[in-house]
């Protein structure tokens, strides 16, 4: 086993294994080759812990360890870390027609072609992991060896070894072929207003669902339809219709399960078919994502518990995923055990007392046979156990007192400690993650950004700077990015083109809020190096060449596990563009396109729409000289990615003390007060 000094929670899960994996190198890929054996791969994500429960599967028995050991090059991927792999599953899963789904066994040659996979999970089909690797195995084990027997006697080349080359030849064409004939939207003003109404009209409001989002927390569907909500030069019945669907889902979400009214937090996804039973997985990533989206719907409509929220969301993820260094780590995730999670009502009465335990029973619609909907729980494995999640506010539940919020705030907490106790002991230590990452701490310094634009508190605005310099400091390898604090082998360990595109939004997002030209300068560096390391044959690479392992052109289009590289470029070719930075054109024209295939699947590609809305549904402010201090203030307040700020220059006209708000169609205004700006430019629930 050789993954002792690799840094993250997967690789140092598994170091102490006695499978003997190695790390996803050069290295180990010439070890293969002299040894003429297979690599057997496993690539899992650390969001998704069931790997843990799958790797321990295959190492507690010693039959398989020793196969493993014996007829393979055992290789263990973050996805990540390296991302491009992570990615690639997709297209593996969907050219066997499964279903997207990880960890997945991965055998390929010492070439780095793929020779077969499998998507697994505990209990798949009836069968365990180990089962699924032993069925495989004795396919690909026996056709090699019955090959190595063939190349001896009669000195034939490797048909393994060239059959799998030319299987992944026809894969790249296939790719390749697939990715360059994408039609491009030739109207993409008028294509993003239809992808926005089919967005909105995913959701119901009648059975209160929203389709084709899956089980995720609907954080950029969110963002989406927040920032359309009050865009200048949309349809005002698109509008509309965008700020009625972000009111719903709040309604939906905020008194849900989704979110722990015992710590803060926000769960990733669910297990159920609604928003009452969650998968209860945390991570740090899903927890700066939703603050992002619950403070721009809080501006949209107005509701200040989805604001409330979100910083609760804030002061989890400082609690729980910040590091000794100051940074922010994914977070140790465990498959956890929901019955660990749930409670009966005897439980709460027994744990509260009677003096409390009816109001909490009251607001969590807690029940002695269990609250969770049939559909949630279709073969009742949670009968008599109860979700929580918050069904009233706390001033809603004082008020049923007959206390006032303040008095009855302590009252709340000490509830919630008690139930907190009794739940942490139930589920015992699982560790901490002390391993900072460069996408949990980006996506913190982007949530910081936005919780100052929310609240004018100048704390948050500190925190962002602070946070991004250490940031800067910490994953930074001379022009280049990298994904840990130390040095590693880059395919484990180099920036992909998705940091890269975080990094640019989280220094924007940084320089929208302080104007410190400092962060537009590092902005522009990054997108100079990414255009040098990512732009090749027409396409938006993933892996930067020194860190690639399978020849694959691997790129970033759709959001299936976060926001897409292309998304988060787009957003920041737009943003550098119209501060007078613009990306090489090279960079910017695979940046800037709109598919027209998002019409039809608007979920998978909300960060492309909000880039698109702010491209082609401009809102910018040229600040002129002199700006009094509550007018300054308010061009900083202003929303940091929907509203892009910059000093006038000297022709554009703007006279001193006032600002302009240019916006599409050449239309344009000048504002002289802080009220007046921000009637301009803030939805109207924020106003």
């Amino acid at each position: 086993n050789n993954l002792s000094g690799l840094p993250g929670v997967i690789y140092q899960s598994q170091a102490a294994s006695p499978i003997h994996w190695q790390p996803w190198t050069k290295e180990t890929m010439d070890a293969a080759k002299r040894s003429w054996r297979l690599v057997f791969c496993v690539i899992a994500l650390p969001q998704q812990p069931e790997y843990l429960e799958v790797l321990k599967e295959l190492s507690a028995d010693p039959e398989t360890v020793a196969v493993i050991n014996r007829d393979y090059v055992p290789v263990l991927i973050d996805g990540e870390a390296s991302r491009e792999m992570g990615v690639l599953t997709a297209d593996l899963c969907a050219e066997i027609r499964r279903p997207l789904q990880l960890p997945l066994f991965l055998w390929m040659t010492c070439e780095g072609n793929p020779v077969a996979w499998l998507p697994v999970s505990r209990g798949d089909a009836g069968s365990g992991p180990v089962a699924l690797f032993n069925q495989s195995h004795s396919m690909v084990h026996r056709t090699w060896q019955d090959d190595l027997k063939t190349m001896a006697r009669e000195n034939k080349p490797s048909y393994v070894m060239s059959n799998s080359a030319l299987d992944n030849a026809s894969r790249r064409e296939r790719i390749e072929s697939r990715k360059m004939t994408k039609a491009m939207s030739e109207q993409p003003a008028v294509d993003v207003l239809r992808s926005l109404r089919q967005l909105a009209a995913l959701y119901d409001p009648y059975t209160r669902s929203f389709d084709e989002t899956g089980g995720l927390f609907p954080a950029s569907s969110m963002e989406a339809l927040a920032m359309a909500s009050a865009r200048p030069g949309l349809p005002d019945e698109l509008k509309a219709r965008c700020v009625e669907t972000t009111r719903a889902l709040l309604d939906d979400l905020l008194p849900s399960a989704m979110f722990d009214p015992l710590d803060g937090s926000v769960f990733s996804s669910r297990r159920g078919a609604d928003w009452e039973l969650p998968s209860f997985l945390r991570d740090g990533p899903t927890q700066a994502r939703a603050a992002i989206a619950l403070l721009k719907a809080a501006k949209a409509t107005g509701n200040k518990r989805a604001q409330d929220q979100a910083l609760a969301l804030l002061e989890f993820s400082e609690r729980e995923f910040k590091t000794e260094d100051g940074l922010f780590a994914i977070g140790l995730a465990t498959s956890p055990d929901p019955r660990m999670w749930m409670w009966t009502v005897e439980e709460v009465e027994k744990i509260l007392g009677p003096q409390d335990a009816p109001w909490w029973i009251k607001a969590t619609r807690m029940k002695g046979l269990g609250n969770l909907p049939s559909e949630s729980d279709p073969r009742r494995e949670f009968f008599r156990s109860n979700s929580i999640g918050f069904k009233q506010t706390p001033a809603e539940i004082a008020m049923g007192l007959g206390m006032t919020p303040e008095e009855f705030a302590p009252r709340l907490d000490a509830a919630k400690a008690k139930l907190r106790a009794v739940r942490e002991a139930r589920i015992g230590s699982t560790g901490k993650d002390g391993t900072a990452r460069i996408v949990p701490t980006l996506r913190m310094v982007c949530a910081y950004a936005e919780a100052y634009s929310a609240t004018g508190d100048e704390a948050w605005r500190k925190k962002a700077v602070d946070l991004l310099g250490k940031a800067r400091a910490a994953f930074s390898d001379g022009p280049r990015l990298r994904n840990f604090t130390s040095p590693q082998p880059a395919p484990v360990g180099a920036g992909r083109a998705f940091h890269y595109g975080l990094a640019l939004q989280a220094a924007l997002d940084v320089h929208a809020i302080t104007l410190d030209d400092l962060w537009l300068d590092w902005s522009e560096d990054l997108a100079t190096t990414a255009a040098e390391m990512f732009t090749g044959n027409g396409f938006l690479k993933e892996c930067p060449d020194d860190a690639r392992m399978i020849d694959l052109p691997v790129t970033d289009l759709v959001m299936l596990f976060d926001d897409s590289t292309a998304g988060l470029v787009s957003s920041s070719e737009c943003r550098l563009a119209v501060l007078g930075r613009p990306l090489v054109a090279s960079f910017s024209e695979l940046a800037t396109p709109l598919p027209t295939y998002t019409v039809d699947r608007p979920v998978l590609h909300t960060d492309l729409l909000q880039a698109t809305m702010m491209r082609h549904y401009p809102v910018t402010v040229l600040m002129g000289k002199e700006l009094p201090d509550d007018l300054k203030a308010a061009v900083l307040q202003s929303p940091p990615r929907s509203v892009i700020r910059r000093p006038a220059k000297s022709n554009e006209d703007v006279p001193a003390g006032s600002v302009k708000v240019l916006l599409s169609g050449d239309q344009s205004r000048v504002i002289s007060t802080a009220h007046g700006l921000r009637e301009a430019v803030l939805p109207s629930g924020g106003k």
